[in-house]
């Protein structure tokens, strides 16, 4: 059964904004602002949006610009361009890959290791607040449920995770 999308104005904003695309945009761009000026708190001034983006998506270890644009839903063309500010700023080098020498691994320096383990606190804090709202039980199964939801969506992967680079194929 199709669902009924209203004619009426008023409706029709109240039947979008209760969309699961609308609500999950919404919850994922407050929680990045709010990441982002916990961050800037702990004396992250450099950090930005497009920042966070990127860095949330790097891999525990090297990571490929072809991965990360992917990931990001960016050309690799602006995944690299972002990653050379990221790099000035000294949260990743990039190196040559050794398996490939049309590829460009990037991993994150020891000040982008720091700016990771603060994040990852900020996100464990921000889920604890979550936590106390909903009660850890509903943010289980929140968050159960959206796992089942990517699954679906993302069956392979390929939007996210983290890939050994050996398993990778076409230059990065």
């Amino acid at each position: 059964m199709q669902p009924v999308v209203p004619d009426d104005p008023a409706r029709l904003r109240a039947w979008r904004d209760a969309t699961l695309y609308r609500l999950m945009l919404r919850a994922g761009e407050a929680e990045m602002r709010e990441t982002l000026s916990r961050l800037r708190q702990r004396g992250y001034q450099d950090v930005t949006n497009t920042d966070t983006a990127l860095l949330a998506n790097l891999d525990t270890a090297d990571t490929s610009i072809s991965a990360l644009a992917r990931r990001c839903g960016v050309t690799r063309q602006a995944a690299s361009q972002q990653l050379a500010l990221l790099s000035q700023k000294g949260y990743v080098s990039r190196e040559p890959d050794p398996a490939d020498s049309r590829a460009i691994l990037v991993r994150r320096t020891a000040k982008g290791h720091l700016l990771m383990r603060d994040a990852l606190e900020i996100v464990a804090e921000i889920e604890a607040e979550y936590a106390r709202l909903l009660g850890a039980r509903r943010l289980a199964a929140l968050k159960e449920l959206l796992a089942d939801l990517v699954g679906h969506a993302d069956p392979g992967g390929t939007l996210g995770g983290d890939l050994p680079v050996a398993t990778r194929s076409g230059p990065g």
